[in-house]
């Protein structure tokens, strides 16, 4: 089940998405129409997308960005940007500003994620940031493979 919650401010409408984007979602309900000339998705909580909800996803956002609304994706959990990577048109035009990068600890194993701005990691990708665990502060690394998780940052 996807949630979505709106704020509109001026010209520009933030929706954050939460929960499983699958067959029966209907954005147009959800979301509805665009009042103003920008749309923010905020993908944070999204924890998962199937090709149901891919199929849906792009009619409805390709048909905004076509009446010629300006996109931006910010938060994007790793579901989001799986989907980015492995589906060209995935982000229908979209800016991705942010993405959530998965990381473990090798001291105590946790597991975590850690927002990034999408110009910045552009700088870094030969030497990543390794933040330190929240649980016992240690360094950890990157949880995923590079080459295949920034992949949509070449495009």
């Amino acid at each position: 089940m996807l949630n979505v919650v709106k704020f509109q401010k001026d010209s520009v409408l933030l929706v954050r998405l939460s929960g499983i984007i699958q067959e029966g979602v209907d954005f147009n309900a959800l979301i509805g129409q665009i009042p103003g000339s920008e749309l923010i998705i905020s993908c944070k909580e999204v924890q998962r997308i199937n090709s149901s909800g891919v199929k849906l996803w792009i009619q409805y956002f390709q048909k905004l960005a076509a009446t010629g609304k300006k996109l931006r994706l910010v938060e994007c959990s790793p579901a989001i940007v799986e989907q980015i990577n492995l589906i060209v048109n995935f982000a229908c035009g979209a800016k991705v500003e942010s993405v959530y990068l998965p990381f473990a600890c090798g001291s105590c194993k946790a597991q975590f994620v850690s927002l990034f701005n999408t110009d910045d990691l552009k700088k870094v990708l030969d030497s990543l940031p390794e933040p330190a665990c929240p649980k016992c502060k240690n360094k950890t690394m990157f949880d995923d493979i590079p080459g295949e998780y920034f992949e949509f940052l070449n495009r």
